[in-house]
């Protein structure tokens, strides 16, 4: 069953493109409880293992972006994978021309190495983003398509509904995704001084199906399963 907070990213490891999303993985983070995966694909030397590890993530995940500017092999494969799985997905391409000289040497170098076009032929026909800025891929991404998940559209419910509660909700959040979960001394030293409590805060957030709450053993603070 796939994560409903978790979106897959599959771009290209070794290019200035890899730092866009790492910086769209930040700042949507910061603001929302999506968790971002890109998968870290450079340091596979197994295509056995790759297959799997890309396969895993996929298939866990509620969604996927798609980077396919320049045609990266490994992109291109997670798309097919993408295509064995439901796995709603969006596809993005930079359409800045390069500019300076080093952009341009980093675009000769990819031409060189075979990353020209695309190794699934019919990416064309996809429907996808095209962008020149950051800001503009950041616009498209959340309007277009993250505004279009269900978890997302629980949050958007919370924020509206409980205000004063949400900055606290995003530090649970990036709790969570650090270490898998967060535990009540935690959340209550996260909240000491601001008149909240601990149990009103999860409560609000479970009741909107954002938050998991496990007691015993393991307990803790979780993502829902669904």
């Amino acid at each position: 069953m796939p994560k409903p907070y978790q979106i897959f990213i599959g771009c290209p490891y070794r290019t200035a493109i890899r730092k866009l999303y790492d910086r769209l993985k930040q700042e949507i983070e910061a603001d929302t409880p999506l968790a971002f995966v890109l998968a870290d694909t450079g340091a596979i030397t197994s295509a056995q293992y790759l297959l799997l590890h890309i396969s895993e993530k996929i298939q866990d995940s509620i969604g996927c972006i798609f980077e396919v500017t320049g045609g990266n092999p490994n992109v291109s494969l997670e798309v097919g994978i993408a295509h064995t799985f439901p796995v709603d997905y969006l596809i993005a391409m930079n359409t800045r021309k390069p500019r300076t000289r080093i952009e341009r040497e980093a675009e000769k170098m990819a031409k060189s190495e075979g990353e020209v076009q695309p190794i699934i032929a019919d990416l064309q026909g996809k429907v996808r983003i095209e962008y020149k800025t950051f800001d503009s891929l950041k616009k498209q991404i959340v309007s277009r398509y993250l505004s279009g998940i269900p978890f997302m559209h629980r949050w958007e419910k919370f924020k509206r509904d409980q205000t004063a509660l949400v900055p606290h909700a995003l530090k649970i959040f990036a709790e969570i995704r650090t270490h898998g979960r967060t535990q009540f001394p935690r959340v209550a030293s996260l909240l000491d001084g601001t008149g909240i409590k601990p149990k009103d805060l999860s409560h609000a957030l479970s009741k909107e199906k954002l938050l998991t709450v496990r007691m015993g053993r393991g307990g803790g603070y979780y993502y829902p399963q669904k």
